[in-house]
Parts: structure tokens; C-alpha cells; sequence
């Protein structure tokens, strides 16, 4: 008894009627020459026979159709190796930037200083649109820098302040309110950091909240590598300057 290869496009073999002859499904088909994949070789003849319908509807012959398919693979892997070489390159320069930052953070003798060159960076360096460094302090600081309770702080911003996580993405207004403020109406993307340090006491120091005018500028889907790094340096700078 003999083998054929049913193009009925269903999956059960089935039998010929005619020759009485059991008609392979395609999957069983598929699945052999998976396990087989030098089934073809020493069969020429039977390679010339196949062909393969084209786009056009023209029949091409199987090489054919694996070299098509093998330039396609080529073209997809340059544009994947062009886009993380795009990324490589956009991510060095993204820490060459923020080295500087952080070294001229640690040069800071005062909170005032520090404040500045923050400010400084973020918008030159950086390009970002808004910006607002807040300390958690019952008190107000006798310093040009915003201050406020910390309590009022996880009211406002809730689950951003108990998770102690840097995100970037899109705030509800109240809470844009509460970070930016008259700028609020304005910003339309987020970057938030939470400042903390287990080895200070308080904790929770204050928040870096980095504001965008583009939706696009601080999306949900970017990492948080870079900007949860700078939180840890600005905090541990932050801790030394509060406590002297």
C-alpha cells in the first residue's frame, strides 16, 4: 500500500477511494520533514518538481523561495542590529550625562548649590521642560527650596509614595498639581523618583518629579534604570547635606 499527501488542507489522513492508498494530512507531512530536514538530499528530481505559489501568483521553485526567505531574515536582523546600535548609542550618551551630573552633585557644598545644579542640568543637559525637587519636612527649610509635610505628601501622590519606586508615565491632575504646580496645566508626561535612604532618618526624604510637554517624552513603557540611579546618589547627597 501506498502513501500520498492529501492537499484537502485538513490534518486527518485520509483514504484514497480510487487506489485505496492512505493520504497523509499535512501536519504529518510537515512534521516528518521537521524531523528530516536532509530528506531531500540525493533527490534532485524531486527538489526541481516542487514549487512554491508567489505573491504574484507565478509558481517559483523551492530554492527560490528559501533564498527570498533567507534575505528577508537578513534584511529583518540589519534593522534589528541597527536599532540597538541606535540605542547603544543614545544610552552612552544618556551616561556620559549623567556622570557629569552626579560628579558635580558630589562637588555640592550646600543644599542651595545643589539645588542649582539640578536645575542647571536637567534643563540644559537633559532638556527636560519642568522640574520640582521637594523635601518631606514639617517644617519649612530657612532655604530657597519647596518643602512639604510628608504626610500631605502620600495623600497626594499615594501608591507613587508607598511603592518608593521611580515611574515615568501619566499622573492625574491633582497629582500634577501637587508636584509642579502652576505649571501643572502644562505638563503632560511624568518622570517621579522618590528619594529615600534607609541609612537617614527620615527615610523618605523629599521627591524629584521631572515633567514633560510631550506625552511622548516620559512614557510607561521606558526603563527606570538611569533616573532610579540618580534618586540613589541624590539621596545619599541629600542625607549628608540635611544632617550637617
Amino acid at each position: 500500500m501506498t502513501e500520498q499527501i492529501s492537499d484537502s488542507g485538513r490534518d486527518e489522513p485520509k483514504v484514497c477511494a480510487k487506489s485505496g492508498s492512505v493520504a497523509l494530512a499535512p501536519a504529518q507531512v510537515a512534521e516528518y520533514l521537521a524531523e528530516n530536514p536532509d530528506f531531500f538530499v540525493g533527490r534532485d528530481d524531486l527538489l526541481l518538481k516542487l514549487t512554491l505559489p508567489h505573491q504574484r501568483g507565478d509558481a517559483i521553485s523551492l530554492v527560490e523561495r528559501q533564498v527570498a526567505l533567507l534575505r528577508e531574515r537578513v534584511l529583518d536582523y540589519r534593522h534589528q542590529l541597527t536599532h540597538l546600535s541606535d540605542n547603544a548609542r543614545d544610552n552612552e550618551k544618556l551616561f556620559q550625562r549623567l556622570r557629569t551630573l552626579v560628579l558635580s552633585l558630589l562637588d555640592c557644598n550646600d543644599l542651595v548649590q545643589l539645588v542649582d545644579v539640578i536645575s542647571d542640568s536637567l534643563g540644559h543637559e537633559f532638556g527636560v521642560d519642568f522640574h520640582s525637587l521637594i523635601l518631606f519636612d514639617d517644617v519649612p527649610l530657612n532655604l530657597p527650596i519647596r518643602t512639604e509635610p510628608l504626610k500631605q505628601a502620600v495623600n497626594a501622590l499615594g501608591s507613587i509614595m508607598l511603592s518608593g519606586k521611580a515611574i515615568c508615565g501619566q499622573v492625574t491632575r491633582e497629582k500634577s498639581d501637587f508636584l509642579f504646580q502652576e505649571q501643572a496645566g502644562q505638563v503632560r508626561s511624568v518622570a517621579i523618583i522618590p528619594l529615600n535612604y534607609t541609612l537617614s532618618e527620615p527615610r523618605q526624604l523629599g521627591i524629584l518629579a521631572m515633567g514633560g510637554r510631550d506625552k511622548r517624552k516620559f512614557q510607561a513603557s521606558m526603563g527606570t534604570v538611569f533616573i532610579s540611579y540618580l534618586g540613589d546618589v541624590l539621596s545619599r547627597i541629600l542625607a549628608r547635606h540635611l544632617h550637617q
